[in-house]
């Protein structure tokens, strides 16, 4: 069924209305590109978005994209991009007046909602159409019923997995029969330099066997595996142009399996966040400026001439000036870089065989990756030293600290490519990484704590520095804070550890104030499912919102107010039953108040659980009075932040860390008998503090 029979839940252009049914949406005209009347079109001049309720009824989208022709040719361009429940699925960027259509194919299977954007820098004359878009309840054309897809080439079947992963970032790389060991090195340089343990890295596995699947175990890496469809040698790395058809990530690092990793790959990450969606970042071919153009490199490299950019794109448009010429030993991108990549390079009929023309030049697809390039206008230079490529470039190696180091012109190689005449060279480097037997690796559950702060500097920076009064580095007056370490912010960086170390899921804390060590808290537990932060106070401070609503959604997702004071609530929990594997006291600090809180926290929380309590030394305090009354009751008490030498982060304040869990007497019998309190004793303290 045609998309336009839905009716949209919204609707958004930037000029004129929405054209629907072969309407343009202005001055009463139609919608025709090169030529054509097209009874099944929808107009949306960028900035546009529409919003669709699929309700889960579909499993595909197919349809063409251009600019109308009452656009002039090459005077603008827009960038189209689909959506399935938020998630990017297809997209052409840079579609320029004149251009042919071209053709997008989503997957939506399952998705509730569908949207079309179109956006542009280049705003005047951009008559953005979506051509014959229909909606099919059966999978896409070039997936079969396998669940198999070709990859844009056509040199390898990849066999999708039947959970694709999911993962904000992924690491990229493919390896065919005799290319295991380079892998495994690879791999290991990666794990122990890479610095990108959030990642996850995937393996493209072409005619891969059990060595191959080894590998990608000892890496604790997703092993793909694929078919061959065409001759064995470089071109398969074109299953690379096609992971985000594959891989449901968010950022991509695709790389050879002859390289090694000699530094951090996290800048390259950084850089995708701070340039456009569509860009794909690469190093220059050979590390220097030798092609002035793609028109240059064709001839000299790809054993080509300039009469192939007609037969490769149809229609020319100045690709062959283009300036950068990379090389595609790595390659970084957006998923919306590299679903346009793909689809791009799928429009062009003639390049698989035009790559299988020259069996002498192994290396044409990345030609065909440098066309797309220019093609998109996406290509951005990435320093050289994340490839230097050794077929042409000489290093100087080093092993100091015992760690494996290269120099190359003065400056610290990030990544080393071992292409061509390289393979061959340092010899003592290799197979350092591969005869490590168990590397250390694994995503982890990411850092959280980094999330925390981040979101914690925003929010001061509105609220200013004494708005953590009330926290663990508020000063002895309780009338504003002292930060000596603001990098770190080490006092929030024990708590959030003690609780993640102790494998806490669901903790308590009395005192919610501007709600600072409450997030703090969640961010050492979001990671788990049943992860939850019930914190108690009988005032709801504005300030508290606003810090939480800066949190990421899954940190927030944990907390839960409760406004009541802590004895009310915390006797509540007991009444339902509910239990936690830790407490945090930190409201009202007074002997007779905080020695209650601890005995009903004894019974809320687990045995050998921790019980925290803030403001224990400042002066003039009674909490101490508290703490010698748990002693006295068998538990044993760790009082933090107290030294008489050092360097202080908090105002005096002091930790008390309590493990829930009563020494022996030496009559064998557990703890003084206090230590419980009976439900009618817990009433009427509720009582007493009401009254």
């Amino acid at each position: 069924m045609y998309l336009e029979s839905l009716t949209p839940l919204s609707s958004q252009v930037g000029y004129g209305t929405l054209g629907l049914r072969g309407a343009l949406g202005y001055e009463g005209k139609k919608v025709v590109v090169r030529g054509r009347t097209y009874s099944h079109a929808m107009s949306t001049h960028p900035p546009a978005r529409l919003l669709f309720d699929l309700g889960r009824r579909f499993a595909g989208l197919r349809c063409q994209v251009a600019l109308n022709d009452d656009a002039p040719a090459n005077v603008s361009h827009a960038d189209f991009t689909i959506l399935a429940d938020g998630r990017a699925v297809a997209t052409a960027p840079y579609v320029a007046a004149g251009e042919k259509p071209r053709t997008l194919t989503a997957d939506v299977s399952g998705a509730r909602q569908l949207e079309l954007v179109v956006s542009t820098n280049c705003w005047e004359f951009c008559h953005a159409v979506w051509l014959d878009p229909q909606l099919c309840e059966t999978a896409m054309p070039d997936v079969d019923a396998g669940e198999k897809l070709l990859d844009c080439l056509q040199r390898v079947e990849i066999e999708l997995p039947r959970n694709l992963p999911r993962a904000r970032r992924a690491i990229v790389t493919t390896v065919s029969p005799g290319f295991e060991e380079l892998l495994d090195d690879m791999l290991g340089s990666l794990v122990a330099n890479g610095d990108c343990q959030d990642a996850l890295p995937v393996i493209f596995g072409v005619e891969g066997g059990e060595e191959c699947r080894r590998i990608a175990a000892k890496y604790d890496a997703v092993f793909i595996p694929c078919t061959k469809r065409a001759h064995i040698n470089s071109t398969v790395k074109s299953v690379l142009y096609t992971a985000a058809r594959v891989i449901d990530a968010e950022e991509f690092v695709c790389l050879d399996a002859d390289m090694l990793v000699l530094g951090s790959l996290r800048p390259v990450f950084a850089a995708l966040d701070a340039c456009p969606p569509g860009t794909i970042l690469a190093c220059r071919e050979a590390n220097n400026f030798a092609f002035n153009n793609l028109d240059h490199a064709l001839c000299s490299v790809y054993g080509g001439q300039s009469g192939d950019f007609a037969r490769l794109l149809g229609a020319v448009n100045g690709e062959g000036a283009y300036p950068l010429a990379v090389n595609d030993g790595i390659f970084a991108g957006s998923r919306h870089a590299l679903l346009a990549l793909d689809g791009l390079i799928r429009e062009w009929p003639h390049a698989p065989a035009w790559v299988d023309e020259r069996r002498d030049i192994w290396w044409r697809n990345q030609f065909v990756f440098n066309l797309a390039l220019a093609r998109l206008h996406c290509g951005v230079e990435l320093d050289p030293t994340y490839n230097v490529q050794l077929n042409s470039q000489d290093v100087e190696m080093s092993l100091a600290g015992g760690r494996i180091g290269a120099s190359w012109r003065g400056r610290r190689a990030r990544v080393l490519h071992f292409n061509g005449l390289g393979r061959h060279k340092y010899i003592e480097s290799r197979g350092v990484f591969a005869n490590t037997r168990e590397p250390l690796t694994g995503r982890g559950d990411g850092d959280s704590y980094a999330a925390f702060l981040e979101a914690l500097r925003a929010w001061a920076g509105r609220f200013g520095l004494d708005a953590l009064a009330w926290s663990f580095y508020g000063t002895a007056d309780a009338l504003s804070a002292r930060v000596r370490d603001p990098s770190t912010l080490p006092l929030f960086a024990l708590l959030h550890y003690l609780i993640r170390a102790n494998g806490c899921v669901k903790v308590l804390e009395t005192g919610t104030a501007r709600g600072v060590s409450a997030a703090c808290l969640a961010s050492a537990i979001a990671h788990c499912p049943a992860g939850r932060v019930v914190t108690f106070d009988p005032v709801d401070r504005p300030e508290r919102a606003e810090l939480w609503d800066a949190l990421p959604r899954e940190m927030k997702a944990c907390l839960d107010f409760r406004q009541v004071g802590s004895l009310e609530g915390m006797n509540a929990c007991l009444e339902k039953g509910e239990s936690f594997d830790a407490a945090l006291l930190d409201s009202l600090h007074t002997e007779e108040h905080v020695w209650a809180e601890f005995q009903l926290a004894a019974e809320l929380v687990c045995p050998g659980g921790l019980i925290l309590i803030h403001d224990v030394t400042t002066l003039h305090s009674t909490v101490e009075g508290a703490l010698g009354r748990i002693e006295r009751a068998g538990y044993g008490v760790v009082r933090l932040w107290t030294a008489e030498r050092g360097i202080a982060e908090d105002d005096h304040l002091g930790l008390a860390v309590i493990e829930n869990r009563q020494r022996e007497s030496s009559s064998g019998s557990a703890g003084h008998p206090t230590a419980r309190m009976s439900a009618s004793a817990r009433t009427e303290v509720v009582r007493e503090k009401q009254a």
